[in-house]
């Protein structure tokens, strides 16, 4: 079947920051006298959803939880600025653009801060929409993503998600949509029956 849509994930696919989020968690895991992640692979092998789960493996507890993840966004806003794209993340929107594929973007990332971290890349009409979620705990945008494929009349088994999670893999499971994942990004996916680029350009090969 042909792919019309792309369904985009942001933080770690499109957006390169695994280093700042590494470096917003050590702040955080400081703060609560917690041992800090060693580097971006360590960071890898523990991240994942759900966020929670994340966090109790680094001695953060369920109590705690909620106000370290306040902490975790202050943190992560301040350094905003430092953010960047990967490398080839433009070429393969524009190449999936000329082949007329729809793109969309949906990150777990609360909508005033990922309209903050999109700005600098003028990136918002390259988008037939951008989706967020509202609640920064949960961090899930499976129910904001299921209600744009309904309002759009959208096929799921025409939708390429593209994440770098096991969340981005579980929605598309869900959705009956296509996934790749992609390597680069803030989580290994130990997943046999995933399909995995290591750049972002190789998509194009996909669709």
């Amino acid at each position: 079947m042909a792919v019309r849509v792309v369904c985009w994930d942001w933080n770690g696919t499109l957006l390169d920051d695994v280093d700042r989020c590494l470096r917003a968690m050590n702040h955080v895991l400081k703060a609560y006298d917690r041992q800090p992640i060693t580097d971006t692979e360590a960071y890898r092998a523990s991240f994942g959803f759900p966020l929670a789960d994340f966090y109790a493996r680094h001695g953060i507890t369920a109590a705690q939880f909620r106000e370290a993840a306040d902490l975790y966004l202050r943190v992560l806003d301040s350094s905003a600025r430092t953010a960047r794209l990967h490398p080839d993340a433009r070429e393969t929107m524009r190449l999936l653009r000329e082949r007329g594929v729809r793109q969309v973007l949906a990150s777990a990332t609360l909508t005033d801060l990922l309209n903050e971290q999109l700005r600098p890349f003028d990136l918002a009409d390259q988008f037939e929409t951008v989706l967020s979620i509202t609640d920064p705990y949960a961090a899930s945008k499976h129910d904001v993503i299921a209600a744009w494929v309904q309002g759009a009349g959208v096929d799921p088994a025409d939708v390429l998600m593209i994440g770098d999670t096991n969340h981005d893999r579980d929605i598309a499971r869900a959705l009956g949509a296509r996934f790749v994942h992609f390597g680069g990004g803030h989580q290994h996916l130990a997943d046999p029956t995933a399909a995995r680029i290591s750049q972002l350009r190789t998509l194009v090969d996909l669709v």
